[in-house]
């Protein structure tokens, strides 16, 4: 009879798990790769917080073969729907959710059958991790510290069949999380071979002190590896001198100590594009769909009176409260170069729309949100900040 595998025991290297966390699941016939003819292909398996995952949905439960035959298990961390081609896409541009961009792979579990139904998958991270500790010597506000690292790789993808890295396919710069009172920052980051052309910098306040420090100064340290967290202790002295000390290679795997020092530069800092300094326009908006968390800038030209983009309106009369539409330019009209935005119940929908905010037409704004599909065109959806600028 068939054996329904009730928990998927786990455990991800020296990573413990959380509630809610899901993993895709695919099952194979012993031996042989993974492909479209597997016999469970990408299964969401959650757990409360220990190492046993259970089905996300009760009738999806993965079942043995009935002749018990042996069978493979391949699984991943953190459980995506959008998986083509058993292709995992890796984009690290928003830091925000540091368990979301951990990818963790398992290739382990060989040669199990209903006579022997106890999996245990051992993760491994697949990416490399940063974490800075921050202080500064005079015990000066740092809650508007931000820090970020330049010329690393962005996007990249992950072959779930090979269980292999691609080379980056876009390099830029990455604005690391930083705590809310500026003491620590961390990132998740693709393996690099070289620091050779990397930097770190530390932007107090509006460019009130930048700090920069090469990479490739530490000699003990010259690439970021995957399955490695890279820990540095970083103080800013009072001579505006920012030393990074007792740098060391720690949990994902045991690496050396660096001690190194920064200083203070007249430079300009590097910007972040999608950042609230540096903020998408309209057009880069509607190319760069599926970025989160970013900010974009236009000019409020009207809303929509219906559900599609051809209801655009300049009408306050007749606006529509729960959504807006934005341009790069005063009194666009063409809807192609319009981009809608979602108005969610609330605050922002309060001070946004134009049904009770007539005035806001032809204002330039900025808006946090999520690049996607609205109305079925290039969107933001879900805005969670707003700067509304004079106009």
């Amino acid at each position: 009879m068939n054996a329904e595998i009730e928990g998927i025991k786990t455990r991800a290297s020296n990573s413990s798990w959380e509630a809610g966390d899901a993993i895709g699941l695919y099952m194979i016939k012993s031996g042989q790769t993974l492909s479209s003819s597997a016999s469970a292909l990408n299964v969401k398996y959650v757990t409360t917080g220990t190492t046993t995952f259970i089905p996300s949905n009760e009738s999806d439960g993965i079942t043995f073969p009935f002749d018990g035959s042996d069978v493979d298990f391949i699984s991943y961390y953190p459980y995506r729907e959008d998986i083509i081609d058993f292709t995992y896409l890796v984009d690290l541009s928003n830091q925000e959710n540091q368990a979301a961009l951990d990818l963790m792979y398992s290739n382990n579990a060989k040669s199990f059958n209903s006579k022997n139904p106890n999996v245990g998958l051992l993760f491994s991270h697949q990416l490399s991790k940063i974490g800075l500790n921050i202080l500064h010597h005079e015990s000066a506000n740092l809650s508007n510290l931000k820090v970020i690292i330049t010329n690393v790789g962005i996007n990249a993808s992950f072959d779930l069949a090979a269980g292999t890295l691609s080379a980056t396919s876009d390099y830029g710069n990455i604005s690391l999380r930083v705590n809310s009172d500026g003491s620590v920052a961390e990132g998740i980051l693709l393996p690099e071979a070289t620091l050779t052309d990397k930097e770190l910098w530390f932007i107090i306040g509006d460019n009130e002190e930048v700090y920069k420090y090469p990479l490739a100064d530490a000699l003990e340290i010259n690439s970021f590896d995957k399955s490695t967290k890279y820990n540095y202790n970083v103080t800013l002295f009072t001579d505006k001198i920012a030393a990074i000390t007792l740098g060391s290679i720690t949990d994902w795997a045991e690496g050396p100590s660096v001690n190194v020092t920064a200083g203070r530069t007249t430079e300009t800092p590097p910007v972040i594009k999608g950042s609230k300094d540096s903020p998408f326009t309209i057009f880069e908006a509607q190319n760069y769909q599926g970025k989160t968390g970013v900010w974009v800038e236009g000019y409020i030209v009207g809303s929509f009176t219906g559900s599609s983009m051809g209801s655009f309106s300049s009408d306050t009369l007749n606006a529509s409260a729960s959504n807006l539409a934005l341009a790069d330019n005063r009194d666009e009209t063409e809807t192609d170069k319009i981009i809608p935005v979602q108005l969610p119940t609330g605050a922002l929908r309060k001070a946004l729309n134009l049904q009770e905010n007539p005035d806001n037409l032809n204002k330039k704004v900025k808006i946090k949100g999520e690049l996607g599909q609205y109305f079925s065109a290039p969107g933001i959806r879900e805005p969670k900040e707003y700067v509304l600028i004079d106009p």
